[in-house]
């Protein structure tokens, strides 16, 4: 949800409370206004009445006295204190024919020596009837200030907020191996200059570490390979020399060792300019004709090891990855499934490879991993620690696929290790597997 939606149903949220309890407040204040008006009216309409007594006059004789009455009345019969009174209450209007809202007055007076009561009375709108005015009133007001505020949100959103959006474009732009500092635009709001301030001095930070982490992968890279190729040439020279078979063995082991460490070097090298964004995704490749060339060049290793291949390759899917990351990302995954095959039910191991335009799925049989699966991503994680792999493989993988926006997921069950690569974001294995024409029963 953006900013200014949230700040306008804030807004909105708090001008329904407000105008809620702020209906209640008017709707009550305009009842006793009302009746403090009218009641001041009739207290003045009894003493003209009270004054015309006094003087001697007919206070019948005006129509508008219609609605009083004078009562004479004993002494104990006056209230103490208390000069006058009002009720208020529904009453027979014998003009409208029905129950009208009714207040009435009565005061009372010492006129020569006699005490009066005089009482008057009118009809006046019920707060039934002023009701639905308030509610009407507020409710115009409601939609007027909607109004205001979904334009001053917009606005805000306009004016107020283009700094930092434009900020937000500058840093979804930023790219590390950009040698110029960042540019961010000039506000005059102090809260923007202190944000575009942290992010400068940020991405400058990021910049100086990631160029002193550039260096030292590709210096460590360039002095490590002389000392191997030195340690490689002397031992093949040895090799040829008159050694023991001892020796022999010493030196094979001492050779295996260094071609491991070679393959870690490289494999390390390859993982930090992955995560570094070093490569382009904006090439695109045909998956298809790279995994059935990839086939091709395992043949005589599946032929070797007697695994059932079976496959079902998609013709002509396209894919934004570079062909030497893709390449890599296929030398990877077939590895592992034929390095790490075992028969499975029948006696003999299988591989399949499947392809669509959703995705890769590669599944094979073998033993069940030693570590939970998704830990086998990690670096240096091995489903069986005894074999021959540096555990960097899946690890190349996983970088492989984020930094193409690939999903990837990893099961085992059964017997059977399923991996599946989802070219589309969001795509579940389940509907790759279901476009797949693959014989998933000998799992």
């Amino acid at each position: 949800m953006r900013l200014t939606t949230k700040f306008t149903l804030w807004y909105f949220g708090i001008m329904l409370v407000v105008l809620l309890i702020g209906g209640a407040i008017v709707y009550f204040e305009i009842q006793q206004k009302l009746t403090r008006v009218e009641v001041a009216r009739h207290e003045r309409l009894n003493d003209i009445i009270a004054e015309q007594i006094r003087k001697g006059g007919d206070y019948t004789r005006d129509t508008t006295r219609k609605r009083a009455t004078v009562a004479r009345i004993p002494l104990d019969s006056v209230p103490k204190g208390a000069a006058s009174f009002y009720t208020r209450g529904l009453a027979w209007s014998p003009e409208f024919q029905t129950n009208e809202y009714r207040l009435q007055v009565t005061s009372f007076y010492s006129i020569k020596g006699e005490h009066y009561r005089v009482t008057t009375y009118s009809f006046i709108p019920s707060f039934y009837q002023i009701l639905p005015g308030v509610v009407d009133s507020f409710q115009w007001i409601l939609l007027v200030l909607l109004f205001l505020v979904v334009v001053s949100a917009g606005l805000i959103s306009k004016y107020i907020l283009a700094p930092f959006k434009r900020t937000m474009r500058v840093i979804q732009s930023f790219d590390l191996k950009q040698k110029e500092a960042i540019r961010l635009p000039e506000t005059r709001t102090s809260e923007f200059r202190e944000l575009n301030q942290f992010l400068k001095k940020m991405t400058e930070k990021a910049q100086e570490d990631y160029q002193s982490l550039k260096e030292f992968t590709e210096n460590a890279s360039h002095e490590l390979q002389t000392p191997t190729a030195i340690i490689r040439g002397k031992l093949d020279l040895l090799m040829e020399s008159d050694i023991r078979n001892e020796q022999a063995i010493l030196i094979a082991e001492m050779q295996n060792a260094l071609e491991r460490l070679s393959r870690i070097h490289s494999s390390l090298t390859l993982l930090t300019k992955l995560e570094n964004q070093e490569y382009d995704v904006s090439e695109s490749v045909n998956m298809s004709s790279l995994v059935r060339g990839a086939l091709e060049s395992f043949d005589e290793l599946i032929e070797m090891k007697a695994l059932q291949l079976t496959a079902d390759i998609g013709q002509n899917v396209w894919v934004a990855l570079p062909p030497a990351l893709a390449d890599l990302l296929l030398m990877n995954l077939l590895g592992n499934a034929i390095r790490h095959n075992s028969p499975g039910i029948g006696g003999q191991g299988w591989i399949m490879v499947g392809l669509t335009r959703d995705g890769l799925m590669i599944a094979n049989s073998g033993l069940e991993p030693r570590l939970p699966v998704m830990e086998l991503f990690e670096r240096f994680k091995k489903g069986n620690p005894g074999g021959d792999s540096i555990g960097i493989g899946l690890a190349i993988v996983r970088q492989i696929c984020d930094l193409a926006h690939f999903t990837i997921e990893y099961g085992y069950s059964g017997g059977v290790h399923t991996l599946v690569v989802g070219f589309t974001d969001g795509v579940p294995a389940s509907r790759l597997l279901q476009n797949l024409a693959l014989p998933l029963h000998h799992a």
